[in-house]
């Protein structure tokens, strides 16, 4: 009779329970990916979340019961599951844990008969396991990588979860109506499966309506009422009443951390580091011969640093910057003459411009060579009339490229005239494409020139008698009663100066901070010393990656014309150009500079 009973109640309870669950495998399936598969008799439903430190992958099974030959299989380690633990967590609740490596997106599917998971695999190809076997089973010990860099601890927070991403939280939907905040906390952790764990202060009651992803819901419940939640390293939540966060701080105990710099500078991070640190207690240097930070703080701020940290840290582009500076000079001189020369052979003569005769002997004959009269040797008759002039003498063409000569005689009197005519064309054209490569976000700077010595001379250093008021001037100094004037050297860099900064956008493109310009020196016609031709233009585009911009453009004309001649007789219409002398001189200048930015990227 009491046999018959127990068997009774053991088909009822087992009939309460619903269908059982048999078996956990592992498996490897296609496109290096896991497949858990749950075995279980009869319809159920699931809900499944996440959990970290460490990390773990939890399916809950209503309406089942436990039947799998034991509870922990440790040792698993295949296609990422390092172990599987299961129990029975309610009457109508089984519990499967999956410890995971890392976590990683997963899937999870009800299919008659079981329920099927499926994850990304990080170990590659491995032998299928089974909880049938995996209690007695070896455990498969696979080859670890050659080096593994152990990731920054994870930073507190005041957000209660942390979820794969691409996907939420589960949802939860609830009332409270002045219930005391430890119960508020239970009922989060019953159904996040989370560890919340409540500070001496947290006390009071709590009314509150919400229907939001579980971690929102918490985070406001306990900032509306002046609490904090903290997730720790170990993914337990800690909560705290404010004023308490603020009195541990000042007695928590500080430690010394150094983090390794990759990309960026420790000098860089230094200021950014700064505004995390406890007042009055936290301490921040750069340690330029490893490029490492140290900092001194609590715990808590030592997690915000590293996730900072680890936020600019990063690998920026390189930018490659080429440019193309083109300088063109034009030169036009058109230059057209017509110098007279009237000479009295018997009298006066003006022999600036050519050579002339003269009677010097006065029998009344010029005899040749011998009454020659140099160039530049005038002759100045005073026993009678005599008319000599010169027209446009002193504004001759420089070197001309063609020179006609005519002579008139008319009696004692010769006409000398000189046609002299130039035109000329010079054209200088400098081409320079310096090309720089830098990091994003950084200066770079090129020159391809020289460096010019400008010597000057102290101005207000003066000679005078030694004694009282003999003292030297400024910058002078005394020598024998008198004051030598000091001269210092300045050096000018000229040439081909490119100075870039570039900012590298989400879209590829390229903002751009420029600065180009071309120089040169040239001696000055008086006595400053030089002069210096600059050519220069200062901008900031936005520019494409790849593509060609022009920042600047400039053409400048100069033109010059002179004239000179006799009086009154230049400026007479239709042969006024027989009595002038006239000069035309154009200079155009062109300076074009062009851009091309490109991306250096990765092989």
């Amino acid at each position: 009779m009491t046999s018959t009973l127990a068997a009774l109640l053991s088909a009822g309870l087992t009939l309460a329970l619903g269908g059982p669950v048999t078996e956990v495998s592992i498996r490897p399936a296609p496109s290096a990916t896991t497949e858990i598969v749950i075995a279980v008799d009869g319809e159920v439903e699931f809900r499944e979340f996440t959990m970290e430190g460490p990390s773990r992958l939890v399916v809950d099974l209503f309406g089942a019961r436990h039947n799998l030959p034991g509870d922990n299989f440790a040792n698993v380690n295949r296609g990422g599951v390092t172990s599987v633990r299961t129990s029975q967590y309610s009457d109508d609740i089984v519990r499967v844990v999956l410890e995971l490596e890392t976590l990683s997106a997963y899937e999870v599917v009800s299919e008659p008969g079981r329920i099927r998971v499926v994850m990304e695999n990080p170990r590659g190809e491995f032998e299928p396991w089974s909880s049938g076997a995996g209690a007695t089973s070896a455990p498969v010990v696979e080859t670890a990588p050659a080096e593994r860099v152990a990731p920054l601890p994870p930073p507190a927070t005041t957000m209660a979860v942390r979820t794969p991403p691409q996907q939420e939280a589960r949802r939860i939907s609830v009332t409270f109506n002045e219930t005391p905040v430890r119960e508020v906390l239970f009922t989060f952790s019953d159904f996040s499966g989370r560890s919340i764990v409540a500070g001496s202060s947290v006390t009071g009651n709590i009314s509150a309506q919400v229907d939001a992803p579980w971690p929102d819901a918490l985070d406001v419940i306990l900032s509306t009422n002046g609490f904090v939640a903290t997730e720790l390293p170990n993914g337990i939540i800690r909560v705290d009443d404010v004023t308490q966060i603020s009195d541990r701080v000042e007695v928590e105990p500080l430690s010394t951390e150094a983090y390794r710099v990759n990309y960026a500078t420790a000098e860089d991070l230094v200021a950014s580091v700064e505004g995390l640190l406890t007042p009055e207690r936290g301490a921040a240097r750069a340690s330029t011969s490893t490029n490492s930070l140290v900092v001194t703080d609590i715990a808590a701020v030592h997690r915000e640093v590293a996730r900072l940290i680890q936020t600019l840290d990063v690998r920026t582009p390189q930018v490659q910057i080429k440019a193309k500076i083109v300088f063109v000079n034009r030169t036009e001189l058109n230059d057209l003459g017509i110098v007279y020369d009237l000479k009295d052979s018997g009298g006066n003569q003006l022999n600036q411009v050519s050579p002339g005769a003269a009677d010097l002997d006065g029998d009344g004959t010029i005899e040749l060579p011998d009454e020659v009269v140099q160039q530049g040797q005038n002759t100045v008759a005073l026993g009678g009339n005599s008319v000599a002039a010169l027209g446009n003498a002193t504004n001759r063409v420089p070197s001309p490229t063609l020179t006609l000569l005519s002579s008139l005689l008319i009696g004692r009197h010769t006409l000398v005239s000189f046609i002299e005519a130039l035109e000329s064309v010079n054209l200088s054209d400098v081409q320079a494409e310096p090309s720089v490569t830098v990091r994003d976000n950084r200066p770079a700077r090129i020159q391809v020139g020289e460096r010019t010595p400008l010597r000057v001379l102290d101005a207000s250093s003066q000679s005078g008698a030694g004694g009282a008021g003999g003292a030297a001037g400024a910058g002078g100094a005394q020598q024998g009663g008198a004051t030598i004037p000091q001269a210092t050297v300045t050096i000018e860099e000229t040439g081909i100066i490119l100075e870039a900064t570039p900012h590298v956008t989400d879209d590829d493109h390229i903002l751009l901070e420029l600065n180009a310009e071309r120089s040169a020196p040239q001696l000055a016609n008086s006595d400053v010393g030089y002069i210096f031709n600059t050519q220069n233009a200062q901008s900031e585009v936005l520019v494409r990656d790849g593509e060609t911009v022009v920042i600047g453009g400039l053409t400048v004309t100069e033109r010059e014309e002179v004239r000179s001649g006799i009086p009154f007789l230049m400026n007479l219409p239709m042969v006024g150009g027989l009595f002038r002398t006239t000069r035309e001189t154009t200079i155009q200048r062109d300076l074009i500079i062009l851009v091309t930015p490109t991306i250096v990227r990765d092989n």
